[in-house]
């Protein structure tokens, strides 16, 4: 029986009439009180208004296209109402762009404004701006233009038209994205702000809204494809556009088409409610603040004590004898800015400049009467730029306050009223102040709980200490598994759905691996140099979100291209974590156990790898066709929010953070350790120099290798044992991958040198990989495979983190070096591609190309344990600080350093002093003044 569809129209032309409504109110009520109130018009104020303009065009549009059909069945539509409800659908597709350009715009424009203090959020607004309109423009432009002729698209002229659904949902991610940027941009500050409980609440609830805006465009889309669907059933190639629309378009249509007006109208109230202060100051004013009393603003000393008590300390605060005393100044015609302290934004609000009277004994510090907004501005005809925008980011736009003055002692208080002040002047005033963290900022602290900042360098953390850290940046490595796993898999099932070629299928690859060559190179290490490891997991976070948003049309839209720029900008984010991630974790801690940390969270990235596949295959995309590509998008949505959550998250965790300084000195003090200069070479060549970048090397063939098993995984299972399930084949391959990186952790945990643990691994990667080549097909064969895949897992951490040791101040770059060399991922596996097509019957054949890739690979810790120098550069031991038995060191000798007590870290370090080198001028050369090292005889 077939579904009876009943009228839309209705529930759609109230809707849009009610929030239209709504956005005209707000409208109004912006501009009384920047025009009425506060007589100042801003750009933001024109945007609004233009805003509204288009808003009230849409909804117009919409509510006359409900009286000729839209909302109802094609069955109920009268053959009169045809163009009419074609032209309201053809004004609705060009009123929507542009009003939903203007109202981003708009917010945008008040951000940059009102962050004069906050040069982040100028310039992110700026860009976003630069995005929105952009896209707007372009956008709008495409909607009008969409028929050839033009008149194809509202009349019954025959055209060509491009199709209408696939623009909206390829300009989905765009929406979407500028949203949450407009909605988590200022959130850093707006956080960080100490104001009233009422003023908060408003302020949270304004963004809570501001986030359903970004919630009701994806229930636009989803309506959307609902008419996209439906064509698909009809016809898997369809396009929806002007002229040819798919059985009960209008109907299925009208939803989005409602979502559309409610998203534009809610956006515009957002708008409105951030610069309404004024006017609520001006009839409301009990609604942002309690009733009147007196407030105290003291500095933040007096909170901590008692003055009341003290007639002495009381005395010392009376100040009016004193010309230069900081109260000596104030009358009814000078009146005096007290900025609130930390401590008392909470309770205490001076909103306008305070009039003291002069007496020959002034008020206490602690004790002034408070005068509202409300009273001042309506003393005052108009106001200027400070008193006029009295909107939630008035603090942000200010100049930061004077630090508080401290408490004057007793003993120098009859010296103060004696000795004469010089008054303030104007050309004083407007001298730059240093900037201090007391008054800059009123916390580091998020809602007074949790800590913004680490405390501790992260080369200084203890192992006690590290832990926590080090499993909540693992979550980015069980992130990369478990995302790469589901995205892999699905893609795997797109590209077998629709058919891609064996050439398509391996750009999308190489368009995944070759982002790691560019994203250090653009992004990650910039970010790592300039801001620190946090802001470089936020960036890459960011990036990843982009990458996921944009596979979620592509996926429906069967585009091609979508898919290549997708992978393409996933491991473009992916790539500015790995910058950060891996050493982040190989220097958060002893540095002797940086091996068996990075081991243990890449094992986690293998635990990922094992559950995702899994989940993907049996669960999620089990059997999809092409109408099943509708259910599954929302996979990748979901991957999206969530890594922009995890952003957020990242943005609150107080994080450690390594300097270049922290990093030199923790090499120089392995230098010490270890009896060696900087500067010292092997083989002819500077011994860091050429662990780097014989490392990078090795990076490159081995991942190479190990993505070339990989992606031909299916190609050589079912050579090597023909009727075996390659799938769940594996999956075992990548539980013993997980399981090898854990039992790597725990080799490096008790001590065994990394060379050896990494010379095991490459060893056992050429001679299974040799072993699969030539064993004859069977369960022996898969065996020699899977072990392959064993012998790789710990390849990758190992290599990382003694790359990285004793790189000092040039740690960061070696880290972007090595993950660039990732992209050999991209290089390797097509030459194994180019080999297998010149023998498409032996697919096996491309193990030849692993084999030496694997051969060549064993050379390296060869060449580590040939030199007595390379073996005292990698070796974990030498990060144990050295103590010298009695007896040792002196100038006139002293013993080997197998003699040596090495013990843990728990005095003070060689280079300890580098920790205040700002404070007291020290040097990284001066180590060796400082502290001389005790001369060792070497034996080789």
């Amino acid at each position: 029986m077939a579904e009876t569809l009943h009228d839309r129209g209705p529930a759609v032309f109230v809707v849009t009439l009610v929030l239209i409504i709504l956005a005209t109110v707000f409208t109004v009520l912006r501009l009384i009180s920047k025009w009425g109130v506060t007589r100042k018009a801003t750009w933001d104020d024109y945007c609004t208004i233009l805003a509204w303009v288009f808003a009230v065009g849409l909804s117009v549009s919409i509510m006359i296209g409900t009286t000729v059909g839209l909302g109802e069945p094609d069955s109920k539509i009268l053959p009169s109402w045809e163009m009419p409800l074609k032209r309201s659908i053809y004004a609705f597709t060009v009123f929507y762009n542009p009003a939903l350009m203007a109202t981003k715009t708009a917010i945008l424009i008040l951000y940059w404004r009102m962050a004069a203090a906050h040069a982040f959020l100028r310039y992110a607004s700026l860009v976003t701006m630069a995005v929105v309109d952009i896209a707007g423009v372009v956008l709008t432009f495409l909607n009008i233009f969409q028929c050839r002729p033009v008149a194809a698209a509202f009349t019954d002229i025959d055209g060509t038209c491009i199709d209408i659904v696939t623009l909206y949902l390829a300009s989905a991610p765009i929406n979407i994205l500028t949203d949450l940027a407009i909605l988590l941009l200022p959130l850093p500050i707006l956080t960080s702000l100490r104001m009233e409980l009422r003023q908060k609440v408003i302020l949270v609830a304004t963004f809570i809204v501001g986030g359903f805006v970004t919630i009701v465009d994806v229930v636009r889309i989803a309506y959307l494809q609902t008419a996209l669907k439906d064509e698909r059933e009809v016809d898997p190639t369809g396009n929806v556009t002007a002229t040819n629309r798919p059985v009960n378009f209008t109907y299925d249509a009208s939803f989005s088409l409602m979502w559309s007006a409610v998203e534009v109208s809610v956006g515009i109230v957002c708008c409105c409610v951030l610069v309404l202060k004024p006017l609520v100051m001006r009839i409301m004013p009990a609604l942002l603040h309690g009733p009147r009393r007196l407030h105290t603003a003291t500095p933040e000393s007096l909170l901590r004590s008692d003055i009341s008590k003290d007639p002495r300390l009381l005395d010392s605060l009376q100040m009016s004898e004193s010309p230069g005393s900081p109260l000596s100044a104030m009358s009814t015609s000078a009146p005096l800015n007290l900025p609130p302290s930390p401590h008392t934004q909470g309770t205490s609000t001076l909103e306008s400049p305070l009039d003291v009277p002069r007496s020959p004994r002034p008020p206490a510090l602690g004790v002034i009467p408070e005068q509202r907004q409300s009273e001042d501005s309506a003393n005052s005809g108009d106001g200027d730029e400070s008193d006029g925008d009295m909107d939630f980011f008035q603090m942000l736009a200010s100049e930061p306050p004077p630090a508080p003055a401290p408490v004057p002692s007793i003993e120098d208080s009859r010296t103060r009223r004696i000795s004469a002040g010089r008054r303030p002047t104007i050309l004083s005033a407007r001298r730059p102040t240093q900037v201090t963290q007391a008054s800059q900022e009123p916390t580091q602290s998020f809602l007074d709980f949790v800590n913004m900042k680490g405390k501790t360098p992260l080369t200084q953390l203890s192992a006690r200490e590290a832990w926590w850290p080090v499993m909540f940046v693992s979550i980015l490595f069980f992130l990369w598994g478990f995302a790469y796993g589901l995205l892999g898999s699905l893609t795997g099932e797109i590209q077998t759905l629709l058919q891609y070629s064996p050439a398509q299928a391996i750009a999308l690859h190489n368009a995944y691996w070759s982002a790691y060559f560019f994203g250090p190179l653009l992004v990650g290490y910039w970010v790592l140099k300039r801001e620190g490891f946090k802001a470089t997991f936020i960036t890459g976070l960011a990036i990843y979100a982009c990458g996921a948003m944009a596979f979620w049309p592509s996926s429906v839209l069967r585009s091609y291209p979508g898919f290549f720029i997708s992978n393409f900008i996933i491991a473009l984010g992916l790539s500015c974590l790995e910058v950060a991630a891996n050493p982040f974790i190989a220097l958060a801690g002893p540095g002797h156990l940086s091996e068996a940390r990075l081991n243990f969270a890449q094992g986690i990235q293998g635990v990922g790898s094992i559950v995702s596949p899994i989940l993907a295959e049996k669960a999620l995309f089990a059997g999809i066709d092409q109408l099943d590509l509708f259910r599954v998008q929302w996979c990748y949505l979901a991957v999206a929010l969530f890594v922009v959550a995890l952003a957020v998250l990242f943005y609150y965790v107080p994080l450690s953070e390594a300097s270049d300084d922290d990093l030199e000195a923790m090499a120089l003090q392995r230098l010490y350790n270890a009896d060696m200069d900087k500067g010292v070479k092997a083989y002819g060549i500077d011994a860091r120099h050429l662990l780097l970048w014989s490392g990078v090397v090795l990076m490159s063939t081995y991942v190479g290798a190990q993505e070339a098993v990989s992606y031909f995984w299916y190609p050589f299972v079912d050579q090597i044992k023909p009727g075996s399930d390659p799938f769940w084949d594996q999956a075992i391959s990548h539980a013993v991958f997980a399981f090898g990186r854990f039992l790597a952790a725990g080799l490096a945990y008790f001590g065994i040198p990394s060379r050896h643990i990494i010379a095991v691994y490459i060893s056992g990667a050429f001679l299974f990989s040799l072993l699969t080549k030539v064993l004859p097909a069977g369960s022996a064969a898969l065996a020699m495979l899977i072990l392959v895949v064993f012998f790789e897992s710990a390849i990758f951490p190992t290599l990382f983190a003694m790359i990285l040791r004793g790189q000092g101040k040039h740690t960061k770059l070696a880290s972007a070096a090595t993950t660039m060399a990732i992209s050999g991922g991209a290089v390797w596996p097509s030459v194994v591609y180019g080999v297998v097509n010149l023998h498409p019957n032996n697919p096996t054949i491309g193990l030849i190309v692993i084999i030496v890739l694997y051969g060549v690979s064993t050379l390296w810790p060869v060449m580590l344990s040939s030199s007595d120098t390379m073996r005292r550069l990698v070796d974990p031991k030498w990060s144990k600080r050295r103590v010298a038995r009695p007896g040792e060191g002196g100038e006139s000798g002293g013993t080997r350093a197998g003699t040596v007590d090495w013990s843990s870290p728990r005095d003070k370090p060689a280079t300890a002093h580098l920790e205040t080198a700002q404070a007291d001028d020290h040097s990284l050369g001066s180590l060796g003044e400082k502290e001389p090292r005790p001369q060792v005889s070497v034996i080789t």
